[in-house]
């Protein structure tokens, strides 16, 4: 009999023997009649005025077949990028914000911004075209104000939520307090497959792209390029990780469209790894003064956190939200914190913009809590692990802030893991690695995020004549198991053997 697979079961992953045995489909495995191929000129300042941009040498090179700066973009009236989210999501208010042109215009505000896109008959003619550009830079002082005249100091939002009042009786009642200034540093996001894009244009714009948000991208994508969303298809091949870099827009998928458009052929555009971590999104880059006000016996009574969040030479994507969203949320995690006043400023800098990546603001306010907790311990004499489970919320429950945990076992999964890593005997397993000359530590954290809530994405269910069932869904695996977990579900559901039931992902209705 042909199994089911129920919900629960585990199956052999459907797409495993494709993807080890090299048949996965990547961006650029992608091959079409007539690609042309695309390279970007990027800005070698992090802020700097354009004097002029001379590139008539570039377009008489060998194979050129076009090379694009802003005069063009606004000759044809593209439009530049806006946020994802463009206000305080808890308030409404409106962020102060520069929208990103797709090639800069006047000035550039960090390393990497692109300046010119040039289109080839192959990779290494374009290359060659870029430097033949001649750019005169007037160099600027880096971070200062203004790096845009729609963003006053710089600042996008500066923010007060929770109870400062009672946060600061709470401090002056308490027996202990123990203070921290925290950076949680800028990191690159670095997912195995490059970013790039493949631009079609036959009457529509195609965009192959390897992408985390296909029907999001593709609707800002139009807006840039001037026209509805339906005349834009975004489709994803195989695509190897995302982590948050693949997850919002970005300039190259409009320019790409917009130079198949003027060149009436495909163009591929695929960034080197060195050219990724200058211009894909980066995360975190967050600094935080906390303060923790505890009891005796050690028990929470207030925190304080007054925090910076840079996100770059541009709001991009939900970068606006994550602060007022995500980090938000979860202030004291898993812990029960009656009183909790946070202050948060959003600020512009020149350097690559902000995205996000795994726990976006989640995991920034872990690391502020967990890192006060270690610290009370150190300072006043509790046992770590102790202070925690002492501390520890039961479920459900309303957090200061008023955002709502539904479920966890905290305390109950928290001496499971500490079962788990035998931390009873870990002083011998110390000692071992000493006499060897070698260090061994243990950290202590417990990580909870919640999810950014669910895509609006399309979910289709076709039965085909041949008998087999067709789940059709809008969203694009990056590596989940897609391909094996929905058709389960739909299985369980209906009934039904999980291989007849084949899905198609990235498809909108």
């Amino acid at each position: 009999m042909t199994p089911r697979f129920n919900i629960g079961d585990a199956p052999r992953r459907r797409e495993d023997a494709r993807f080890t045995t090299g048949q996965g489909r990547y961006l650029d495995d992608l091959q079409f009649d007539g690609m042309a191929y695309a390279v970007l000129l990027r800005s070698p300042h992090a802020h700097a005025r354009i004097g002029r941009i001379d590139a008539a040498a570039a377009r008489g090179a060998p194979g050129v077949l076009a090379v694009l700066t802003a005069d063009e973009v606004h000759a044809d009236g593209l439009l530049p990028l806006r946020p994802t989210v463009e206000a305080n999501v808890q308030t409404g208010e409106p962020f102060a914000f520069a929208p990103q042109p797709l090639l800069a215009v006047g000035k550039v505000r960090y390393v990497g911004e692109p300046v010119a896109l040039i289109v080839a008959e192959t990779r290494a003619l374009a290359l060659d075209a870029a430097e033949r550009i001649v750019v005169d830079w007037i160099a600027l002082p880096v971070n200062a104000p203004p790096i845009a005249d729609e963003v006053p100091d710089n600042i996008c939002m500066d923010w007060h939520w929770g109870d400062a009042a009672a946060v600061d009786t709470a401090f002056s009642a308490a027996t202990h307090v123990v203070s921290l200034r925290l950076d949680n540093h800028r990191i690159i996001t670095n997912p195995m497959e490059p970013r790039g894009a493949v631009g079609i244009y036959d009457g529509r714009y195609t965009l192959h792209v390897s992408s985390q948000n296909l029907h999001g991208n593709r609707d800002a994508t139009a807006r840039a390029l001037g026209v509805p969303a339906a005349d834009v298809r975004f489709i994803a091949p195989d695509v190897g990780g995302g982590f948050g870099a693949k997850n919002f827009n970005y300039a190259e998928f409009a320019l790409i469209l917009w130079a198949a458009k003027r060149i009436g052929r495909p163009v591929k555009w695929i960034a080197t790894r060195s050219e990724g971590f200058v211009s894909d999104h980066q995360a975190r880059d967050h600094r935080a003064e906390a303060s923790l006000a505890l009891d005796t016996s050690g028990k929470f009574l207030a925190l304080r956190v007054s925090s910076v969040a840079d996100i770059g030479a541009y709001m991009a994507g939900g970068a606006g939200a994550v602060q007022t969203y995500q980090y938000v949320h979860l202030q004291g995690t898993v812990y029960a914190i009656p009183s909790i006043a946070l202050h948060v400023v959003t600020m512009l800098s020149n350097t690559t913009p902000i995205g996000v990546t795994r726990a976006p603001g989640f995991a920034e306010a872990v690391n502020i809590i967990e890192r006060l907790i270690d610290a009370a311990a150190r300072q006043y004499g509790f046992d770590r692990a102790e202070l925690r489970r002492r501390n520890m919320a039961t479920t459900p429950m309303t957090n200061a802030l008023g955002f709502s945990v539904d479920s966890g076992a905290f305390a109950d999964t928290f001496d499971r893991a500490l079962r788990a890593a035998d931390v009873a005997g870990f002083a011998t397993r110390r000692a071992d690695s000493e006499a060897r000359s070698l260090r061994r530590g243990l950290g202590i954290a417990y990580h909870i995020k919640g999810t950014g809530g669910s895509p609006h994405e399309n979910v289709d269910i076709r039965f085909e004549a041949d008998g087999t069932v067709s789940l059709i869904t809008g969203t694009q695996t990056i590596g989940q198991g897609h391909e094996t977990t929905f058709p389960q579900m739909l299985a369980d559901r209906l009934g039904i053997p999980n291989e007849q039931i084949r899905l198609c992902q990235g498809i909108p209705t």
